[in-house]
């Protein structure tokens, strides 16, 4: 929902281009990201917290973690399928999100599988995700009018990564080293896909 937020509060040509076309599709979109990345994962880990199928909302256990990413990928899936049928609809003006989106879920597939025989701070690596992706957009998403207040919004993100990473610490649900493999893949993963605008 954040990179959501940013994008569309950045001042692009493709926004511009975007919002000349489809002027009222700004909450059409936000609806439906926020009932797939949002609500019904919710739903999901309630419903499995309240059937005992896991042990806390928090989810602090590995292995509960497994089936819970699983779900959000078939979510996250269907979110990037709709908004890629809707991106060749809106004549490809949604190209820079929709890499985004694409980035979003291999990193979930990436933190599935690495969850399946370690604890890797998948707190870490989203936030770092986010601030990776959106880094990218802001170098190939130009001209960009508002530049500076996205600048401003980077740092703000890159200062979310320290914070995020030093809660995980504090509450010691995270060592060291698994906060920072998160950072590292999370940042690094993103950025490259998005500012290569690859997606399949």
């Amino acid at each position: 929902m954040y990179s959501y937020f940013i994008y569309f509060y950045m001042n692009s040509i493709y926004n511009q281009m975007l919002f000349l076309a489809a002027p009222k599709i700004y909450f059409p979109l936000f609806s439906f990201l926020f009932l797939m990345a949002v609500f019904f994962p919710l739903l999901t880990v309630y419903i499995m917290y309240k059937n005992k199928l896991i042990s806390s909302i928090s989810i602090p256990k590995r292995k509960e973690r497994i089936p819970i990413l699983v779900l959000v990928i078939i979510y996250y899936s269907m979110t990037y399928y709709i908004f890629r049928y809707w991106n060749t609809t809106l004549l490809n003006l949604l190209h820079p999100y929709l890499s985004f989106l694409f980035a979003g879920l291999m990193l979930l597939l990436l933190l599935t599988i690495i969850t399946l025989k370690w604890k890797i701070s998948i707190h870490a690596a989203s936030i770092s995700g986010l601030c990776g992706g959106m880094t990218a957009i802001t170098l190939i998403a130009q001209p960009i009018i508002n530049l500076q207040q996205i600048f401003l919004v980077n740092a703000v993100l890159l200062t979310f990564i320290g914070i995020v990473s030093f809660s995980r610490m504090y509450l010691k649900v995270h060592s060291m080293i698994q906060i920072l493999v998160g950072i590292a893949i999370g940042f690094s993963l993103v950025f490259g896909l998005v500012f290569n605008q690859f997606y399949i």
